[in-house]
């Protein structure tokens, strides 16, 4: 492998766009539409849909479907099979119905439509006091083939309609869909669903979500996501992939040493979980990747960073430095040490911490990053990063308690005091310059006084790591009626950025623990509400109608509803979490959130239906709510704790020049 002294940048290539009601498959963009590519393609199915036609038409007038499927309707309806609708004897369990028996049947319906047959049986004599919209859509290998739409008081010829039109989309013929996976919407009665091995399973905001939680679907979990980080790792290099396009089935050109370090980490907790010899070995190869990103040039002062990503298509690295490539580095760095005892990896390990202190200032704050042009002066990024400075008051303080060397107990001791400092000026729910109050940035505050605490035993500290998760316990979404977002933190979008708050909370469990405190269960119960979170982020069977390689998906945890490619700490933070709390779950359920009975979800009797995840929200949750649904989001983001776009992932879209 070249030297990390030979390093730069690489643009990449976007990922598929996804609407947030429903992700939407796309083919690979070119270069030029990138930053196109990863914005959704609609902000709701009802945006997508467009408004029905005039309603003085023929009973069911289908609305204008999807531009891109209306030619194809236009010019292939005429010969899609109508059939005779036939109801079944007795007329069928109408709004008696369960949901799971009501999802089975719609799919069974949709199913025998797309076939052709003259006649179709139809046991869904649901009546509403609103006209039924159907929207059908159709994924074959990732990739959304087909989409119709249709309206009618009666809901067996909306889904026929729609479905008939959905089989003209696709070309015409019942084999044309076939071998494609049907999602169906109700969105004016807010029921949605997508079929799986012939049965229906339900979605919300185009998640399939996890209703029950015990130990034994977390063990499965456990298994499929070491499975995903070993193929992340690249064969030759040893690095490690940021994104995996999962749409499209592809890694960006890139390995980034955080992620190595990050993945090599949780490969550890992995091995001490169940212990196997090839995922150590993959780990100090890992290992070895980042020591070879790691700067030795003592002249320029940037000896001990670690370049942050190499460009496998120039075969160098970026001339970037980022402190909490650094301190990430280091956490994974010092647990080889304490594993292996080969010297190898503390000497690095204390090498990045001597260069970390060169990056404080007196006052406590860390410059976050040291940027080059080939042959030209290093540029110092000054701006304070909570997330920056608490990654290196954790990181020098591990150092301090591996080698006892009083340098960086007392550079972390600056950096204490400047985080006590803000948190006695504006409490626990902390900013920085570049972002607005938020959990990940407060977490940081958690996690970094934690490590300091452990370093010296000063109560102060202990005080304020307790008192601060207690304020990130409390602003956890716990509503159970809300299935989408129950367990996840507000302000807090991204599965990175709940996996790292789930994790950080694991940590402050186990300490609460071996303080001999009284309430630490708050913590434990917190961690469990977000890993059913995380698990309905996680690509398996059920969820992967939007992936083209299923299989390379298999136990990637997307980013979110609208970005379902998979960055590599939202599957090291999640798995950091399980691994933490697995052995102190019982083997009984953990968690369940019942669905609400079906005529009352559908709003059946009721004149106007609004979706139940908005009843009785505070203003601010309101606001929330409404900000989910918005296309862009003002400003930077606030998810990313393995932060390195000046405290904001902008997705892979953003790629510096």
């Amino acid at each position: 492998m070249p030297s990390a002294r030979a390093l730069t940048l690489a643009t990449l290539a976007a990922l598929a766009a996804v609407s947030s009601t429903l992700t939407i498959g796309c083919e690979r963009p070119k270069p030029s539409e990138d930053a196109a590519a990863s914005k959704p393609a609609a902000s709701t199915a009802a945006a997508e849909a467009g408004k029905p036609e005039a309603p003085g038409g023929r009973k069911g007038a289908a609305p204008p479907d999807d531009g891109r499927f209306a030619a194809q309707i236009a010019a292939n309806l005429p010969r899609v099979p109508d059939p005779g609708i036939v109801l079944p004897e007795g007329g069928g369990a109408g709004a008696e119905l369960d949901n799971g028996t009501f999802r089975d049947r719609v799919i069974s319906f949709v199913r025998q439509v797309a076939a052709g047959p003259d006649k179709v049986t139809c046991d869904l004599s649901l009546s509403s006091k609103r006209p039924f919209r159907a929207v059908v859509w159709a994924y074959q290998d990732g990739r959304q083939i087909a989409r119709g739409e249709a309206l009618d008081a009666g809901l067996c010829v909306a889904l026929k309609d729609a479905t008939r039109r959905a089989v003209a989309a696709a070309g015409g013929e019942p084999a044309a869909v076939a071998g494609a996976r049907f999602v169906v919407d109700l969105p004016d009665h807010h029921h949605a669903m997508v079929e799986h091995q012939g049965k229906g399973l339900e979605l919300t905001h185009g998640l399939v979500p996890v209703r029950a939680l015990d130990k034994a679907l977390l063990a499965r979990r456990i298994e499929d996501g070491k499975g995903y980080l070993l193929r992340v790792i690249d064969a030759q290099h040893k690095g490690v992939h940021k994104y995996y396009h999962a749409p499209v089935d592809r890694f960006e050109p890139e390995l980034h040493t955080i992620y190595t370090a990050s993945t090599a980490l949780t490969l550890l907790k992995l091995h001490a979980y169940k212990a196997d010899e090839r995922l150590l070995r993959a780990a100090t190869e890992a290992a070895g990747f980042m020591m070879n990103m790691q700067s030795r040039d003592v002249r320029d002062r940037t000896a001990g960073g670690f370049f942050y990503a190499f460009d496998l298509e120039r075969k160098r690295p970026e001339p970037r430095l980022v402190v909490g490539t650094a301190s990430k580095s280091i956490f994974t760095l010092l647990e080889l040490h304490a594993l292996t005892k080969d010297k190898k990896y503390l000497e690095s390990a204390v090498l990045a911490a001597d260069w970390l202190v060169a990056m404080q200032r007196p006052d406590g704050t860390v410059r976050s990053a040291l940027s080059g042009k080939e042959g030209g002066a290093w540029k110092v990024q000054g701006k304070e990063s909570t997330l920056y400075t608490g990654q290196v008051l954790s990181a020098l303080s591990r150092v301090y308690r591996a080698t006892n060397n009083k340098k960086y107990l007392d550079a972390a001791g600056q950096t204490a005091d400047h985080l006590l400092r803000k948190i006695a000026t504006k409490g626990c729910y902390l900013g920085d310059d570049y972002r607005k109050p938020n959990p990940i940035s407060s977490s940081w505050a958690v996690l970094s006084l934690l490590d300091f605490a452990k370093a010296t035993g000063d109560a102060r500290f202990e005080q304020t790591v307790f008192r601060c998760a207690d304020d990130l316990v409390r602003r956890q979404w716990r509503r159970p009626e809300d299935a989408y977002r129950y367990g996840r933190w507000k302000r807090a979008m991204s599965s990175s950025g709940n996996g790292w708050l789930a994790e950080v909370l694991s940590e402050v469990y186990h300490f609460c623990r071996e303080k001999g405190r009284d309430g630490c269960d708050k913590y434990k119960d917190t961690v469990v509400a977000a890993i059913r979170l995380l698990l309905q982020y996680t690509y398996g069977p059920d969820n992967s109608f939007v992936v083209k390689n299923p299989q390379a998906a298999a136990g990637g945890v997307f980013w979110s509803v609208r970005d379902r490619y998979v960055r590599t700490d939202s599957v090291c933070h999640a798995m950091n979490a399980y691994l933490n709390v697995i052995g102190e779950l019982g083997d009984g359920p953990l968690l369940e959130l019942p669905e609400r009975p079906l005529a009352e979800r559908m709003a059946l009797a009721a004149e106007t239906a609004g979706p139940e995840e908005v009843a009785g929200l505070s203003e601010e949750e309101r606001e929330e709510v409404a900000a989910e649904g918005a296309e862009a989001l003002p400003g930077p983001r606030v998810e990313d704790p393995d932060d390195d776009e000046e405290g904001a992932d902008k997705g892979p879209a953003s790629r510096r020049p």
